[in-house]
């Protein structure tokens, strides 16, 4: 057949092209009709997204894709870009939670975490999707967001989980992001190594937070976002996931501050990445467990697994975490390694704990699901289980009986160990090259999330979230409560807006330094600092000591 002359070639190629860039540039009548500042059809670089008004005049995008459904045969790859759509996709109403066993482990049945996905759990791999609650209209200006990274261990919850109604109220932009979880998130193995060009495998979930961050680079503006102004922030495994990101050197760039709440990894304590060996290991294991032992076939053998079978056999059936691993490209070294030789992004950080962390671990599995409330002789046995040679120093220093109870004085333990000095150590590591603002949540009488007959709450982990979240799974706060929360909101959101949290009409919040140890205590009848932390949590007893993994639900 012969070639079309030049002129005819040429006119159907620049036809072509113009069809191309008439697709790109004009979009679909209805859409353009609708858009502008404030509009419920925005148009993101994949296609236009319609979603819903709220009550204050903002906005709200539920489900809107930031990456290819990791299914089939991208099951355990890094993400890929999401595909194009044609016309507006309804984005009115959250997507499915990423896999997860329902954590409904109360004896009545219910779930031992607020969120909706903990009640229902989830067999969805489909789930690479965001949310992006907006404030009402800026008047043209550009304002901060925060991107935030569910808890849950790596294992459970959903970014829908959390609605950002308070802080965007303060005129934050909120993300919310769902993430792989679990083995579907972090699983490592040999055949995956081997078919990876980077000969690694691991941490798909800390590559779909970085591909979310991508995605607001690309797209926050035609939210009225500044791409410039973007805090990464979480809670628990969010926050120790919000730490690795800090030290991972494909992140660079992609935020400009980050929030950690209840979660370390830098200082010395908190959350410690598996090697890549040891993550292969621990793999083999779980491929094992569910038939894929032969080495050459493995990797197609766990892609054929199905999703019910894979997060049964690798629920553990309580919250322990799920660790990232270093090897792989996002994580190439461990978090102090990186500090150590400044291969670190340094930004300003917003970080702390709440006074009674591990309470909320004692009462779910001690006294719910663990046969009831130790006594002097059970907990000394759990100490010396846990702490091996150091145990009699840990009892010398925690003595059931300077507690109330010795239910008290094992949360003591958990709450020092593993959350508040590791905590501390991060913010005297980050405070050496940017700004920190430590905090500690001290409200003794937040909402509690299980019944306690046993173990009164205090401030357990995750309560201060209901104070910048709002939820109605939960009591409703006291008025005193509610003037807390509106000071944590003014602080959050300034802190996204500008790096330092003080804002007009809150108390002053000093800066950290590791010499002044100052942490701003956040209470209903005070808020102001404190240089009483490390005294209060032991600290100089537990600075370098090992914690067991899993220390961050």
């Amino acid at each position: 057949m012969r070639a079309p002359s030049p002129p005819r070639t040429l006119a159907r190629a620049t036809a072509a092209l113009a069809a191309l860039l008439l697709s790109l540039t004009v979009p679909p009548p209805a859409a353009h009709a609708g858009s502008g500042p404030g509009s419920l059809v925005v148009r993101t670089d994949r296609g236009w997204v319609r979603g819903s008004a709220v009550r204050d005049g903002g906005r709200v995008f539920h489900g809107i894709p930031f990456a290819a459904p990791p299914t089939g045969d991208l099951r355990w790859r890094p993400p890929r870009p999401a595909a194009r759509w044609s016309g507006t996709r309804d984005a009115t109403a959250p997507a499915h939670p990423c896999p997860q066993v329902p954590l409904t482990l109360l004896p009545d049945g219910g779930p031992v975490l607020p969120g909706e996905s903990n009640r229902t759990g989830s067999t969805v791999e489909d789930c690479l999707y965001l949310n992006v609650r907006t404030p009402a209209r800026s008047n043209g200006r550009s304002l901060p967001v925060l991107v935030w990274l569910h808890g849950g261990a790596n294992a459970y919850g959903a970014g829908s989980d959390y609605d950002g109604a308070a802080l965007a109220a303060r005129g934050v932009v909120v993300v919310t992001v769902n993430y792989r979880l679990g083995a579907l998130g972090f699983l490592a193995h040999p055949a995956l190594s081997a078919e990876s060009a980077d000969h690694a495998s691991g941490d798909y979930g800390l590559m779909d937070q970085q591909a979310a961050l991508h995605w607001v680079r690309r797209n926050i503006e035609a939210f009225g976002g500044d791409r410039d102004r973007v805090t990464l922030g979480g809670q628990s495994a969010g926050s120790a996931d919000t730490c690795l990101h800090i030290a991972s050197p494909t992140a660079k760039g992609l935020f400009h501050r980050a929030i950690q709440q209840s979660g370390a990894c830098a200082g010395g304590g908190g959350l410690t990445p598996l090697t890549l060996d040891a993550a292969e290991r621990k793999g083999s294991d779980i491929a094992a467990s569910v038939g894929c032992t032969d080495p050459t076939t493995a990797a197609d053998c766990l892609r054929a697994v199905p999703t019910t079978e894979l997060i049964r056999t690798t629920a553990t059936g309580n919250v322990s975490l799920w660790a990232p691993n270093t090897g792989p490209r996002v994580l190439p070294r461990p978090p102090r390694t990186a500090w150590a030789e400044g291969r670190v992004n340094a930004v300003p950080t917003l970080s702390g704990t709440t006074h009674d962390e591990y309470r909320y671990f004692t009462a779910l599995y001690v006294d719910l699901l663990g046969g009831g409330p130790l006594n002097p002789d059970s907990y000394a046995a759990l100490i010396r289980l846990q702490h091996g040679s150091r145990a009699a120093a840990v009892l010398d220093t925690y003595p059931a009986s300077a507690y109330p109870s010795p239910n008290l004085a094992y949360s003591a333990v958990g709450t020092d160990h593993r959350f508040a000095c590791p905590a501390r150590e991060d913010s005297r590591l980050y405070s050496s090259r940017a700004p920190v603002y430590a905090y500690e949540f001290a409200d003794d009488q937040a909402p509690p999330f299980v019944p306690a007959p046993h173990t009164p709450q205090g401030a357990f982990h995750a309560s201060e979230l209901a104070y910048l979240f709002p939820s109605e799974a939960l009591a409703p706060l006291t008025p005193a409560q509610r003037r807390l929360s509106a000071t944590m909101t003014a602080y959050w959101a300034r802190f996204a807006a500008t790096g330092d949290p003080n804002a007009p009409g809150t108390p002053p919040w000093p800066r950290y330094t590791a010499n002044g140890d100052g942490i701003q205590v956040l209470a209903p009848d005070r808020v102001g600092p404190t240089t009483g932390f490390a005294a209060d949590h032991h600290c100089p007893f537990w600075h370098a000591a090992p914690v067991p993994r899993g220390a961050v639900g």
